[in-house]
């Protein structure tokens, strides 16, 4: 799980890295090829069918939308804010499902989750800062398309409970790829693409690379493992996060900031582990 969190980190680290100088449409479109050769490959080492058992289904068109959703407003908060900020701010999404599952009544109410929820939601108003007037230029913005990108999050997660068992996740996860990549070409069409450097290529074809271990390492983390154990390591990409920042971008939390990731990622560990403990 340690390795997957970090795989994830430095995927949103390398899109950080190019999405100053490439759009966002441009910055989904090319990793989405990346991705999707990645994908190809990997079913094809599997001797599995990219689009086996694929059929119209509305929830299925809806985790598209999702996904879309997710990866472009994540592209135009890492361009605005921190790293570290971003992330905190979208591992409030797991506290969101709980508390939207036992809304729906798909879960039953836990007094223990409102409660640590409550305090995971006070950590995120305490990076956000919304009573400051310092706040940089811009940075009110990202902070919204990363809110945008943990409310995309957490329904993503929400629809992808529902989805039919038929349909399989490899096949999924390809329709979700090639998603995500068309409508960054779809996007760019409203953009003025600059000519791709090849530093750039470079960095969003780690992105892929480093998204797709992430996703192996993610599975082997979960395969017959006590999920109680290992959930609340997902915690661990807000660490990798704010080291990357500080390395790269020289982007130190301040003193609010890092109170409010110590409490957000507390609360969402409490209630990781109080939920696979049921």
């Amino acid at each position: 799980m340690l390795m997957a969190m970090f795989a994830y980190a430095l995927n949103d680290a390398f899109v950080k890295g190019t999405a100053h100088a490439l759009p966002a449409g441009q910055v989904l479109a090319v990793r989405g090829v990346f991705a999707t050769a990645c994908v190809l490959l990997v079913m094809q080492a599997r001797r599995q069918p990219a689009w086996r058992g694929l059929a119209f289904h509305p929830l299925l068109a809806l985790r598209c939308g999702l996904e879309i959703t997710t990866a472009l407003s994540s592209v135009l908060a890492l361009t605005r804010v921190p790293l570290a900020t971003v992330t905190a701010i979208m591992m409030s999404a797991p506290l969101i499902v709980g508390i939207v599952s036992s809304a729906l009544g798909w879960e039953s109410w836990q007094p223990r989750r409102l409660v640590l929820t409550l305090i995971g939601l006070a950590g995120v108003l305490a990076i956000v800062q919304p009573w400051s007037r310092s706040i940089a230029q811009g940075s009110d913005t990202g902070i919204g398309f990363a809110a945008v990108c943990a409310l995309s999050l957490a329904t993503r997660d929400l629809v992808t409970r529902r989805l039919p068992s038929a349909i399989p996740s490899g096949s999924v996860t390809m329709l979700i790829t090639a998603a995500v990549c068309a409508a960054g070409f779809l996007v760019g069409l409203s953009e003025q693409w600059p000519p791709l450097r090849a530093s750039s290529a470079g960095l969003l074809l780690l992105a892929a690379v480093a998204t797709a271990a992430g996703n192996h390492a993610l599975l082997a983390a979960c395969r017959n493992t006590d999920l109680s154990v290992v959930a609340p390591f997902r915690y661990s990409m807000v660490l990798w996060s704010m080291l990357l920042g500080m390395l790269f971008w020289n982007e130190w939390p301040t003193d609010s900031a890092v109170l409010g990731i110590a409490l957000a990622a507390t609360a969402g560990i409490l209630a990781s582990r109080r939920m696979e403990n049921r």
